[in-house]
């Protein structure tokens, strides 16, 4: 019976959200599996590996949503359509290290750092691989990291396990 018990108490529950309560306090989830609605506004279009979601009013912002190991690539067709998705909160910290991590990487010339932050912006196609977009990101996050007078900026996405359009 203790060992039923143990089970119950160490697996994880689900959470089920809206795009609001996770762009409310997304920290409260970090590292929580949460199922997730929204409609589909962007697919990645190089590899098919980020899509981004809203909820029913547009105020609370966009979701990203990356394909976890379990997902190949989300296909561009799920622009425009709802999907539940199934995966974990996950926070993404910005701080002076990371930023001179990325800053010496570009400088070293590979263009395939996974530390360039991708938040699926309005024309972001015409700057990817790109250096100097790169290096005045860098600059720009520096200095909101010193007008706002933190030590870092976090950025949440969920880390999909799964997803399904819904019909």
């Amino acid at each position: 019976e203790s060992a039923d018990q143990n089970a119950a108490n160490n697996s994880q529950e689900i959470v089920m959200m809206t795009t609001t309560d996770f762009n409310t306090h997304p920290e409260d989830f970090v590292g929580k599996e949460v199922v997730i609605e929204g409609t589909t506004v962007h697919v990645c279009r190089e590899g098919g590996k980020r899509m981004f979601i809203i909820g029913d009013t547009t105020a609370g912002g966009r979701i990203q949503i990356k394909a976890g190991d379990e997902i190949d690539a989300f296909n561009v067709e799920l622009e425009g359509s709802d999907v539940s998705v199934v995966g974990v909160v996950d926070e993404l910290r910005i701080d002076e290290a990371y930023l001179t991590e990325w800053e010496n990487e570009l400088k070293a010339d590979n263009a395939e750092s996974a530390l360039k932050i991708h938040k699926g912006e309005e024309g972001h196609e015409h700057s990817e691989g790109d250096p100097m977009a790169e290096f005045n990101q860098i600059d720009a996050y520096r200095a909101q990291l010193a007008d706002l007078g933190v030590d870092h900026i976090s950025f949440f996405s969920i880390i999909a396990k799964e997803y399904k359009e819904k019909k």
